[in-house]
């Protein structure tokens, strides 16, 4: 790079001067003592992003690049990564990147995004307004963007860069709004193949078995869902409460997939795949979830309206909690066991059915809770008592008659970290105490239920174990994914792995096994002229609408979501990540070597010097110094067969450059390369 820039042996050495270091500023970190001036990064901010936050500095005669206010905020700076990114000395340095993983690292939002959804581009049409451009980018990926909009658990936003700044994006508030307000523009792209006259089953018509129908259909085969109860949703719909997922938002993205002629047939429990077999399916996808609550562990967990949180929750979204028929009953006091998702879903369903008193017990501190933070916060909006520290010890039904259940608590401190990275919880000695309910419910894990008749192999906590590739099972042909083989997990997650088993399916029913598509209508991509915006590093996080708490005794939607307005403000604090990558690499200089035949050879000068031979790989052959370059060259035409390149440098006093060279590849390679003297070349 020297020799090709024109560094002369003349240049003086470096004297350093005391240039600030910059290391207590969001994202970068800035060492200006390595500026070298070449103001890469000043064409990136001010004149390909148009932000023009950076200007020419100097100090003692020596010019650097720095920021045109004390601070990148101050200086409007839009975080984008430019700058960072075409810097080529280290004088700007990323200290959130992964080095090893830059590429995830710098758009960590679509890296974490389990169906790989391009989330920079359609969070930027949302702040353009166009929904039905973002919608269609979002089905790129996955078929129920109403769905996921609402109770994705969003591991997007927790990967979202904006955080180092101040807070990140609300990029699931953003999907629903496009969702609410799609057009159904993607329709014009969205492509059905011919009828193939292959057949696929589903077992389970929960989010991973909808996506593998809605691509295997889209594919061209014949598709049939069987689900053991009345509707299809599986988790979407008997697991999470309606004023979470309204029904008809399910209802509409289902039908979506019923118009690709995909038979349902419900209230049909399948308990052989055999069966499915002999009925001229070819292949099979087993998606049953884990319908299964765990229990409690402790004397009691097994009486009169202690429950598991699957059985209350689908009895709840099924009518079937609080009737003459039915044997769960909220009565006044409840008590919930847990602090997840699952946890607040219990205890905000159970005050709407009736708990004057639903206690949420947690046997660590809310900091350690893993439930959402808006999901807490929705319990205590609606009156769930959390109940920290507190761990049941076992239940007993109550001789008084005034509850109907007797739970005995004891006391916790929180001790070292265990195996997931949270302070192990410790019983306080004699600290038991005894709370009288009407209601225990376990929400403390699920699992898959007996599914003995399926022939495949089964793992840890029996779970399906399939290839992670193809989630190919142990049988040929059989497919498994989401929640049987993840254990309780979420419907991201579930989706994603519908979408990989439809590719492996497809393939396997003789397709091609690509199920990508592209929805979104033209050709649009994030503008890398973003400007200044004043302000733009300083516009917090902006929250989706509620309904108010006092209205929160029936099943409507909680969540409004974000009006126009609030979306596209919200969608406009992006930084534009993605940016990042589409900066072309840096000129490098041009190959040195030429190729190693007579006409090239002989356009070459007749001073004296030094010449490379080098092989096919490039692999020096002979390190010579001749009086005359093109005569030297032209010697060894004849000689060396293996030689298929060569490089030159002009050099008066050619012996000596001639050692050098060797000496420095010995260093390198422990060995001596051909050339030099005659004698030596016999030696050799």
């Amino acid at each position: 790079m020297s020799d090709y820039v024109g560094i002369p042996n003349t240049t003086p050495p470096y004297k350093p001067i005391a240039l600030p270091v910059v290391l207590d500023e969001p994202f970068y970190d800035r060492d200006y003592n390595l500026c070298i001036d070449c103001r890469r990064c000043l064409v990136a901010c001010n004149d390909v992003r148009g932000v023009g936050c950076l200007e020419i500095k100097e100090t003692n005669g020596r010019k650097w690049v720095g920021t045109i206010a004390p601070t990148l905020i101050e200086s409007g700076c839009k975080f984008c990564s430019a700058c960072v990114e075409v810097c080529p000395t280290g004088a700007l340095m990323d200290r959130t990147l992964n080095v090893s993983r830059k590429q995830e690292t710098q758009v960590p939002c679509k890296a974490t995004c389990p169906a790989g959804i391009d989330v920079p581009r359609y969070v930027q049409l949302v702040g353009l307004g166009k929904y039905s451009e973002a919608t269609a980018v979002v089905r790129e990926k996955l078929p129920f963007p109403g769905i996921l909009g609402r109770a994705c658990f969003s591991p997007c936003e927790t990967a979202c860069r904006r955080k180092h700044l101040d807070e990140p994006l609300s990029i699931r508030s953003l999907k629903r709004i496009a969702a609410d307000n799609d057009t159904g523009l993607w329709r014009a792209m969205s492509k059905q193949l011919p009828p193939t006259g292959r057949r696929a089953a589903v077992i389970g018509a929960g989010p991973a078995g909808l996506t593998v129908a809605f691509y295997l259909a889209k594919k061209g085969h014949s598709v049939t869902v069987f689900d053991a109860l009345a509707a299809a949703g599986g988790m979407a719909r008997y697991g999470i409460p309606s004023y979470r997922i309204p029904l008809h938002v399910i209802d509409n993205e289902v039908a979506e997939v019923e118009k690709l002629g995909v038979e349902f047939r419900f209230n049909t429990r399948i308990e052989k795949i055999a069966d499915l077999l002999e009925q001229g399916f070819e292949t099979v996808f087993i998606g049953i979830g884990a319908q299964g609550g765990d229990k409690l562990g402790i004397p009691g967990d097994d009486l009169p309206n202690v429950v598991d949180s699957p059985t209350f929750l689908r009895a709840a979204t099924q009518g079937k909690v609080n009737t003459p028929d039915s044997n769960i009953s909220v009565g006044l006091r409840v008590a919930v066991i847990g602090g997840g998702n699952v946890a607040t879903d219990n205890s905000r369903t159970s005050r709407r059915l009736g708990g004057a008193q639903v206690d949420m017990v947690y046997r660590r501190t809310r900091d350690e809770m893993p439930a959402r933070e808006d999901e807490v916060q929705g319990c205590l909006d609606e009156g769930v008592n959390p109940r920290f520290l507190t761990t049941p010890k076992k239940i007993e039904s109550n001789a008084s008659g005034t509850s109907r259940l007797t739970v005995t608590y004891a006391k916790m401190a929180l001790g070292e970290p265990d195996a997931s990275g949270r302070r192990r919880p410790v019983e306080l000695a004699d600290s038991e105490f005894q709370e009288d309910v009407d209601l225990v419910i376990a929400a403390i894990g699920q699992h898959a239920q007996s599914f003995d008749g399926f022939g495949v192999q089964v793992g840890k906590a029996g779970r399906i174990q399939v290839r992670e590739d193809s989630m190919l099972t142990s049988r040929p042909g059989i497919f498994a994914g989401g929640d049987v083989v993840l254990g309780p997990a979420s419907l991201i997650e579930a989706v994603a792995q519908g979408r990989k088993a439809a590719g492996a399916m497809d393939a396997f029913l003789g397709g091609d096994g690509n199920i990508e598509e592209k929805l979104l209508p033209e050709e649009w991509d994030t503008d890398p002229y973003i400007g200044r915006d004043e302000g733009f590093n300083q516009v917090r996080r902006h929250h989706p609408i509620f309904i108010a708490k006092d209205q929160r005794d029936n099943w409507d939607e909680v969540e409004l979501g974000f009006d126009a307005t609030t979306a596209q403000a919200e969608a406009l604090r992006c930084l534009k990540c993605n940016l990042a990558n589409q900066l072309e690499g840096m000129a490098m200089p041009p190959e040195a070597w030429l190729d190693f035949v007579a006409n090239v050879v002989a356009t070459t000068t007749e001073v004296s010097g030094v010449f490379h031979l080098l092989d096919a790989d490039k692999n020096v052959l002979m390190i010579k110094g001749v009086e005359s370059l093109r005569q030297g060259l032209s010697e060894q035409l004849g000689r060396n067969e293996a030689a298929k390149f060569f490089t030159l440098e002009e050099a008066p006093m050619y012996t000596q450059r001639e050692s050098q060279f060797m000496q420095a590849y010995l260093q390198q390679h422990g060995k001596m390369p051909g050339g030099g003297s005659d004698e030596l070349d016999d030696l050799f």
